[in-house]
Formats: structure tokens, C-alpha cells, sequence
């Protein structure tokens, strides 16, 4: 699993992050994937961010054939602190693979309306 550590302050536009996904050093082939990503404080709590291409909201693809997709721009409002995430891909046969995970660091922003 490739590992990426993910900050965010807390009620601030998120500026995005983008993935190129290799499988033993090649490019993996997204076209009519669905990627889905949890942010959880442990595997056994509920997710306090839940995103995925397939809601049109939060993951978008960006090249298919490179690999490519971005955690959109956009607003992160839940509670700081430091959490796990990962990054699922469903193929269109079915299968799911877990390529992407890390810590997701959710910092207090100081100054607030």
C-alpha cells in the first residue's frame, strides 16, 4: 500500500490532493473505477469524512488511463484530531483494492468566525 500522509485545517477550503496510482511500478488503469475514501478515528468507529467518485462529490478521476484522480477541493468541518484514512477502488469485474492509506491530520484552525 502506498502511504500519504493527508493535513487539513479544520473549517478551511482543503486546496486537494492528487494520486497517481502503480501496481509493481505500473500505472493502473482506472477507467470505470469507483474510489471511495474514510476518514475514521479507529477501523472499528464510524467514518467522520466518507467520499467516493460515485457520489460526484469529494473524488474525482482525472486521467483513467494514467492513473489519476484527486481528493477534491472542499471544506473539512468535523472535530481535529488525528485519524486513518484509506482509499478503496471497486473495478468493473467486482474486485476492491485497498492501494492508498495514511494519517489523516486534521489541525484546529486558530482564527474562526
Amino acid at each position: 500500500m502506498q502511504r500519504h500522509d493527508i493535513t487539513a485545517l479544520s473549517g478551511d477550503t482543503f486546496s486537494g490532493v492528487q494520486f497517481t496510482v502503480y501496481v509493481n511500478g505500473e500505472i493502473l488503469d482506472l477507467t470505470g473505477s469507483v474510489i471511495s475514501m474514510q476518514v475514521r478515528k479507529t477501523r472499528l468507529t464510524a467514518p467522520i469524512i466518507d467520499i467516493t467518485t460515485a457520489s460526484g462529490m469529494g473524488i474525482t478521476i482525472t486521467d483513467a488511463d494514467a492513473g489519476q484522480f484527486t481528493i477534491d477541493e472542499q471544506v473539512f468541518d468535523e472535530t481535529p484530531g488525528l485519524y486513518s484514512y484509506d482509499i478503496q477502488i471497486e473495478f468493473l469485474d467486482g474486485r476492491v483494492k485497498t492501494y492508498i492509506g495514511g494519517e489523516f491530520n486534521l489541525v484546529e484552525d486558530v482564527t474562526h468566525d
